[in-house]
């Protein structure tokens, strides 16, 4: 289905969708497909903390004899996933991808605004009690991914305070190697976000991505994220 199917459908829903990790075998197969045109291959996840997909790929890497596979645990999602993959397509070697991709982890991040708490909710995140305040209060809460963690940044009272709050807090994350904007069926609003950071930040590219069906699950319709590496 496209990501506008799933959004009404998730909109619509009293149950969150769930989602599983390819088994190790599914690996193995992919790993041996690589292995007949290419030496080695680096190997990049979603984080641990998130997913058991880094586990499995590591099950299916250790079943293919003579073809060296790193598999590296992302400690994160979404976009700044593809920023690693870029610097790793760009390293010489194996060995420099490897390197150059784990010393910009503990620098990767994705701040979050979610339009409702009711998705964290459904997922367990915070109770029933919290989620109908939110509402009530029209309060938008920014969750930072970092480190192999979820903090809460802040909740703010109204969508536009939100964004305006997002936009601030990263500039006291400046510089930034990479940047990105996200969103989930809201792309006025993070063509503007990106409008904004692009005169703010004339030499960076700022593309905008779309939040998809996985990731969607669990920040439901209408978030919106920035994703970047730190220098």
């Amino acid at each position: 289905i496209t990501d506008e199917q799933f959004f009404a459908r998730l909109a619509a829903s009293s149950s969150l969708p769930t989602t599983s990790a390819p088994s190790p075998g599914e690996f193995a197969e992919v790993y041996r497909r690589l292995a007949r045109d290419h030496e080695g291959c680096i190997s990049i996840h979603i984080g641990e903390q998130l997913s058991a997909t880094a586990e499995a790929a590591r099950v299916g890497a250790s079943s293919v004899e003579g073809f060296p596979v790193n598999v590296i645990d992302s400690q994160t999602v979404s976009m700044p996933i593809a920023f690693l993959c870029r610097v790793a397509a760009e390293s010489p070697t194996l060995e420099e991808a490897t390197a150059e991709v784990e010393r910009r982890i503990p620098k990767s991040r994705v701040l979050a605004l979610l339009d409702t708490l009711r998705y964290v909710e459904m997922g367990g995140r915070v109770s029933r009690a919290q989620a109908m305040i939110g509402t009530m209060l029209d309060l938008k809460p920014l969750l930072l991914v970092a480190n192999r963690e979820i903090k809460s940044v802040d909740r703010v009272r109204t969508r536009s305070r939100a964004i305006q709050r997002m936009v601030e807090f990263l500039r006291t994350e400046m510089p930034v190697e990479t940047l990105a904007v996200m969103h989930a069926q809201a792309p006025d609003e993070a063509e503007r976000i990106a409008t904004q950071l692009r005169a703010e930040l004339p030499s960076m590219e700022v593309p905008i991505g779309r939040i998809g069906c996985v990731l969607g699950t669990h920040t439901g319709p209408q978030a919106l994220g920035l994703v970047y590496i730190k220098k």
